[in-house]
């Protein structure tokens, strides 16, 4: 807002008016005055303060004149809105001013004269009479706040349009979007309405649809932009695609429509981006306009973390065509890196390498010399900083690759070393380039040292180790696994298992829950068929061990493994005997169904629907490629995949225990089975169900448990010896009753 006004080739600046009437100078102030009226400037407020000032002063009077002086200037002008609101402020200095109710009738009869009932309503106020003039005023605001055809809202009734006026009775009628034919009476509109523009939002999504539908086609910075007025120029981007998604767009469209809007969003000077995540991330109109070159500028110098920096600039880089390439601006970015990296070199390596390989980048832009920040790497390496932290260090990826590239250059002898230190330092996203790397360059005495190190030393590097042995089931990198044993390398990942569940069942934190949950996945994936393609006559029964032992392998990959071992090497067991069930199928109760169709069910309609919504706002953020909410919610998709698939077999395989199907002469799923312990005399009693019954408080045991198979075919006075992980157990069977 301009606070200079010209006249006759004089500037006259509203402080010079405050500064004549706080010295007092008034004789100079008149003057001034009427160059400021002169100089034709609108800006009344600005002018007010100058008659607030004198009124201050107790120079009421010479306010008075001063406000006298606007009134003609404005109604030679014709602009009757101006007049009113002087004469408005005139009333609160002397409400009994003569002539001041008639020059206030006047400006209303030229206001809205267009009205057939305006002369009435004026005429009804008895403003011409001997009324106060304020209460004529406040009702003549009332009278003439809505005309025929305005937009209104009202918080329970909506959108409304005003389709006729009653001047006898006081009132406006308006059809509102949920109430059509309302009359409303006048003095009250304004305490109960909001007056809407022609162009709000929400009198578009109510009245003109199609010209939104345009705009959703052709100008979307214009939507943003009207839908930023509605929530009155600043909102989170969460709240601008709730109010579009409804009634403006459909929701699934948003996505694809978003991410070409912010693109030109982007490039307008009067939007200002306030970054963050999803739920944070917000839009603001700036009253000045600022050029997206320099709200980079201004993002940098503002931002003091180091990975913001980079992401701001590689976001910028990125966005950026040819064409729209500003060189100052990369300059300014480029000083400022550089001066960052030799501020950073001795205590952040790590990030002055980040900063030095984004100033390559941007080499090619500022059409600098290739290399140039290369050597400065080079620097550093040969003066010794700890390369396996530097490198880890490193927050982007493809900088991480970069920067052992550089290495392995300057250290053309010791690289594979530096190369495997990082191995054991790194958190997964440099294992298969390291491992490939040494492959090609044939250095095989590395490889077998990061083997050795993998196998003996399981325990220690849990992650690396399920990485290891992914690979291995998956048949990659056979250099890797040379001189392991297959087998062995599937009982040290139980192994790990076990180790894990101990460490968790005694309260130990951490991500111990996260890694137990990456090795059953595993072998939910691969560990059946990985088994039977491992297993040999040679290892058959150390591995049948291994997994029957395990406590926290799951029933069904212990059931599965177990009898692809019985089934090919039946002479290793004492009892070859095999229950007379079909083994084909999975037997339980209707109940044990229903739990087990309950959980996929909300495996489908929930889990997925959940991590639908996730990959949908990890695209949103755009660049997928160092995205990890996007890979997380990938690697959740699979594995939620492989899980459906899953229980889907499952589900296809059971046959539901009928009273009718149990046998009381022999052990079946349904029985209800007394045994006493030989060694111990004591009597135990166990319910045989379904591996979805188990209830082991209540004596319910899964029919494919140790116990449970042990027992299967025998009958009372039988004799049957079962092999515990704790041990081998002697039963006699006592009583079978059917339990249903």
């Amino acid at each position: 807002m301009s606070n200079e006004y010209s006249a006759s080739g004089n500037n006259i600046d509203i402080s010079d008016l405050l500064s004549l009437v706080n010295t007092a100078q008034y004789d100079n102030l008149e003057g001034a005055w009427l160059k400021a009226i002169e100089s034709n400037n609108k800006d009344i407020q600005a002018l007010f303060k100058v008659v607030d000032l004198l009124v201050k002063r107790e120079e009421k009077k010479r306010a008075h004149d001063f406000l006298a002086m606007l009134v003609p200037h404005y109604k030679q002008k014709g602009l009757y809105q101006d007049v009113l609101t002087v004469l408005k402020r005139t009333l609160e200095y002397n409400p009994k001013e003569k002539g001041l109710a008639k020059e206030i009738a006047e400006c209303y009869s030229n206001l809205f004269g267009n009205r057939a009932y305006t002369s009435a309503l004026i005429e009804r106020t008895g403003i011409n009479g001997d009324v106060d003039i304020r209460d004529a005023v406040k009702k003549l605001e009332t009278y003439f706040c809505l005309d025929n055809g305005d937009y209104v809202f009202h918080k329970s009734w909506g959108v409304g349009q005003v389709f006729a006026i009653d001047p006898d009775g006081e009132k406006v009628i308006i059809n509102f979007e949920k109430k059509s034919n309302h009359s409303i009476a006048m003095d009250i509109v304004a305490s109960i309405l909001q007056k809407l523009e022609r162009d709000d939002l929400l009198v578009m999504i109510y009245a003109r649809k199609d010209e939104l539908q345009k705009m959703i086609e052709e100008a979307p910075v214009s939507l943003i932009k009207l839908t930023l007025k509605y929530f009155k120029g600043k909102a989170l981007v969460s709240s601008i695609k709730g109010r579009i998604t409804s009634g403006v767009m459909p929701v699934e469209a948003w996505s694809k429509w978003w991410t070409n809007a912010k693109k030109l969003l982007k490039k307008d000077p009067y939007i200002k981006f306030i970054d963050g995540m999803p739920s944070t991330a917000a839009l603001e109109f700036r009253d000045l306009p600022v050029t997206h070159h320099n709200e980079i500028l201004e993002k940098l110098i503002n931002t003091r973390d180091i990975d913001n920096k980079i992401e701001i600039t590689k976001k910028y880089l990125a966005g950026m065509k040819d064409s729209e390439v500003c060189k100052d601006t990369l300059t300014e970015i480029a000083n400022l890196f550089d001066k960052d990296a030799n501020t950073l070199c001795s205590t952040n390596p790590a990030a002055a390498i980040e900063y030095l390989l984004l100033l390559e980048e941007m080499q090619p832009l500022l059409k600098g010399e290739r290399g140039k920040y290369a050597s400065r790497i080079e620097t550093f390496i040969r003066d010794g900083i700890n390369i396996p932290e530097a490198v880890n260090k490193i927050n982007i990826l493809e900088y991480r690759k970069q920067s052992l590239g550089i290495v392995k250059k300057v250290l053309s002898e010791k690289w594979p070393e530096e190369f495997s230190a990082v191995f054991f330092v790194n958190d997964g996203n440099l294992w298969e380039f390291i491992v490939k790397d040494l492959t090609a360059e044939n250095k095989q005495s590395n490889i077998e040292a990061i083997t050795h190190k993998l196998f003996n030393q399981f325990n220690a590097y849990p992650e690396h180790y399920i990485w290891f042995c992914k690979n291995g089931m998956q048949g990659r990198f056979a250099e890797l696994y040379k001189n392991i044993d297959p087998a062995s390398l599937l009982c040290r990942l139980i192994e790990l298992l076990d180790n894990i569940g101990f460490k968790i069942q005694k309260g130990r934190n951490g991500n111990l829950k996260t890694i137990s949950n990456k090795i059953t996945n595993l072998l939910e994936d691969k560990g059946v068929e990985y088994t039977t393609k491992v297993v040999t006559d040679a290892n058959a029964e150390s591995l049948f061990n291994v997994i029957s032992s395990s406590k926290c392998l799951e029933d069904w990959f212990k059931v599965s493994v177990e009898n692809i071992i019985r089934d090919r090497f039946p002479d290793l067991f004492e009892d070859p005997e095999r229950p007379t069930i079909d083994e084909s199928k999975i037997y339980g109760t209707q109940a044990g169904y229903e739990k087990r169709k309950k959980e996929f069910d909300h495996l489908m309609n929930v889990e997925f629907a959940e991590n639908a919504r996730d990959l949908g706002e990890a695209i949103s953020r755009g660049d997928l490629r160092e995205n990890a909410e996007y890979k997380a919610a990938r690697e959740k998709q699979a594995m939620l995949v492989e899980k459906a698939e899953r229980l889907k077999t499952e589900l296809q395989k059971v046959v539901i225990i009928e009273p009718r199907s149990i046998q009381t002469d022999t052990v079946t799923p349904g029985a209800k089975v007394t045994v006493r312990d030989m060694e111990k005399t004591d009597v135990e009693v166990y319910t045989l169900l379904g591996p979805w019954d188990v209830d082991i408080d209540k004596g319910i045991i899964s029919y494919l448990s140790p116990i449970g198979k042990g027992l299967l075919n025998k009958k009372v006075t039988d004799v049957v010896t079962i092999k515990l992980p704790e041990g081998v157990s002697i039963y006699e069977v006592i009583k079978i009753e059917s339990v249903l």
